[in-house]
């Protein structure tokens, strides 16, 4: 069985897309792999025991940040890495920073087949730091691409839209656009079945309570909206503004459930929920707006220039001004007035997302696992011969 070992800093804390999408193609592969997991599990009771334990990093101001958000770094061991890595087949990299990058370094002197997928945006790093810079985006695109994705054998990218964000800063590496893929639960929730206006309209909006997520102009929205006494809003999530949301929600005088729930609970909201909302500013892809599809409901997204989910609607109404809360309370009254129009965009919404499923994106990263190693094995040999 071939020896994969992936890079996912914060493998035990599920709290990002990134972390829930390699979590979820590692479950998928563990019949056909030996997955090692490189990566910190600091203040976990548990570690997960597939996981190689590196300390987490302690440094004034940048630790505290990735702490709040859920996101722990691992500060490399070469020593540590050089004897995973030596029984190991291929590396994987999905966090690039301090582990990722010395675990290249090891494994290219190793000789072994490396991937990189692209999930962390610069725009997403620069504003959680509370940057707002297009020049410092451009820079660290090309730091990053020069240190890790123009390194490597093949560079993962979860849309076409984040492939042209590499490309068009400088990627040379072979690039494979490879979505993180609706599982199969999300496209089982029974389609709700046509209906007039009602009492209760239930509005769902699932991600991680942070700044680049931009939920303030969902919760404003609401309160704008000529419905809000018939809105029932959820949040799913968990972030380190989660409390300031909680206290914007209060002060708007709306009644909004808000916190994590298991993948079951999160299933039920999908199934129950008559729109879906996402004003994300910054996404690569933006699962959670796939999901909903995947679920049969109408979406309305962020139309920002940062983000891929405006290329999964056309229909104007399925998109808002970027910021812009009375723009989207006015799509939300759309959709809760068209009871019908709302039906026949879910239906078609379910039709896209039957295209993008998990078992297709596992079957791909599968064969792509086993070409690279073979190729490995193949110019190992020819090395020796000569």
């Amino acid at each position: 069985m071939r020896q994969i070992a992936v890079v996912v800093d914060s493998w035990d804390f599920p709290f990002n897309g990134t972390v829930v999408s390699s979590r979820r193609f590692v479950e998928a592969l563990s019949d056909d792999f030996d997955v090692t997991i490189l990566g910190t599990a600091a203040g976990v009771e548990q570690p997960d025991e597939r996981m190689v334990q590196f300390k987490p990093l302690r440094f004034p101001g940048l630790s505290g940040i990735f702490d709040r958000m859920k996101v722990p770094l691992a500060i490399p061991d070469k020593s540590l890495l050089r004897s995973t890595l030596s029984k190991s087949d291929l590396l994987h990299i999905q966090f690039p920073f301090f582990l990722g990058w010395s675990a290249l370094g090891v494994a290219k002197g190793l000789g072994l087949p490396v991937i990189c997928s692209f999930h962390v945006q610069p725009e997403n790093m620069l504003f959680n730091l509370g940057i707002r810079s297009s020049l410092l985006a451009k820079i660290l695109y090309k730091f990053l691409i020069a240190a890790f994705y123009n390194r490597v054998d093949l560079v993962i990218a979860p849309s076409e839209f984040a492939k042209q964000a590499l490309v068009s800063n400088g990627l040379t590496s072979s690039v494979l656009v490879l979505s993180n893929g609706v599982p199969k639960r999300f496209l089982e929730i029974p389609e709700k079945p046509r209906s007039t206006r009602k009492q209760s309209f239930k509005v769902l909006s699932v991600g991680r309570f942070a700044k680049e997520k931009c939920q303030a102009t969902i919760l404003h929205a609401i309160a704008e909206s000529k419905y809000r006494g018939q809105i029932e809003l959820t949040m799913i999530g968990a972030g380190p503004l989660e409390t300031e949301m909680r206290d914007l929600a209060n002060s708007l005088g709306l009644k909004v459930f808000m916190g994590s729930v298991s993948d079951d609970e999160l299933v039920q909201h999908y199934a129950e929920a008559d729109l879906f909302l996402h004003a994300g500013e910054i996404e690569l892809e933006g699962m959670s707006v796939i999901e909903a599809m995947a679920a049969a409901k109408a979406i309305v997204v962020s139309d920002s220039k940062d983000s891929a989910t405006g290329t999964f609607v056309t229909d104007v109404h399925a998109r808002f001004q970027h910021g812009n809360a009375d723009d989207l309370s006015a799509k939300v009254d759309y959709w809760f007035e068209n009871p019908d129009e709302r039906h026949a965009a879910a239906i078609a919404n379910r039709r896209q997302a039957e295209h993008i499923t998990h078992e297709h994106s596992v079957a791909l990263l599968q064969s792509t696992y086993h070409s690279l190693c073979s190729q490995q094995r193949v110019d190992a040999e020819l090395l020796n011969e000569q």
